[in-house]
């Protein structure tokens, strides 16, 4: 063999590598392009009416309505599935008066799934404005407010459950938040054993941050009822039951509850 010559068994090995990385190269080629033809597939597919929007369906909006909570959403039927901006359409529900929580989610192929959760209403303030039937301004319903103080809906006469709060007329602005005496007495009012439900006439707010009321007798006569500050709440609507329930109504004007284990009886 003359000197520089090649062995002919390294040639061959040396082509046979060659050719083992360009078969490597055309199979990842081969791959790369079968997996973007897959992903240009699903797109595609996904762009299609194929898994467009359908349906919007809409689960415990008893008060807000489904249609009203469906336009909220912002969510067109026809749009296309994965686009659909579930967190965006969730937080315009969750600015509708009556909405506590919200979920937004997909069910495939075609539904949007709204699930909320409406604010229980357990005070009403007096309204103030124009009335439904055009009159002048003033007290023309109550407003509903939840435990938090929370603005849901104007009704000419809330449900017994619901206490009525004695504030100064004010405009309804649902959605908003009360920020004013009768917030104390909002929390309150979330306590009230159903026991009470229907003797309890009103709350009010009380000096010093404190709450008053008014409850119905076993006579069809009323008395005045002090609370005091919203504290030891449970043992006074005990204190305020014994005495409904088991002292002789005639001429009794005030009941005082503010130590509810000495309550005091003014009569006269």
């Amino acid at each position: 063999m003359s000197i520089g010559a090649i062995d002919p068994r390294i040639r061959a090995r040396r082509i046979e590598v060659k050719r083992s990385e360009g078969r490597r190269r055309l199979r990842r080629l081969g791959v790369a392009a079968g997996a973007g033809a897959v992903v240009a597939g699903l797109v595609g597919v996904a762009m299609t009416p194929v898994l467009d929007v359908d349906r919007v369906a809409v689960a415990g909006a008893a008060h807000s309505g489904a249609d009203a909570v469906a336009a909220a959403t912002g969510i067109d039927l026809g749009a296309p599935m994965v686009t659909a901006d579930l967190g965006a359409a969730a937080a315009r529900v969750a600015r509708l008066p009556w909405v506590q929580t919200v979920d937004v989610r997909r069910r495939w192929p075609g539904t949007v799934v709204v699930e909320v959760v409406e604010r229980t209403p357990v005070a009403a303030v007096p309204a103030a404005g124009q009335s439904p039937s055009g009159s002048s301004s003033g007290a023309y319903g109550w407003t509903l407010l939840d435990a938090e103080g929370r603005q849901l809906a104007v009704e000419i006469a809330p449900a017994p459950e619901v206490v009525r709060v004695e504030t100064e007329p004010r405009p309804p602005e649902l959605g908003a938040v009360v920020a004013d005496r009768a917030r104390p007495v909002l929390a309150f009012a979330a306590t009230v054993p159903p026991a009470l439900a229907g003797r309890l006439v009103a709350l009010r707010p009380g000096p010093n941050g404190g709450v008053r009321g008014t409850v119905a007798l076993r006579d069809g006569s009323s008395a005045r009822v002090d609370f005091g500050r919203p504290e030891q709440v449970q043992a006074k609507w005990v204190a305020l039951l014994t005495v409904l329930d088991g002292v002789e109504p005639a001429g009794l004007t005030r009941i005082d509850v503010r130590v509810p284990s000495a309550p005091v009886l003014t009569r006269g």
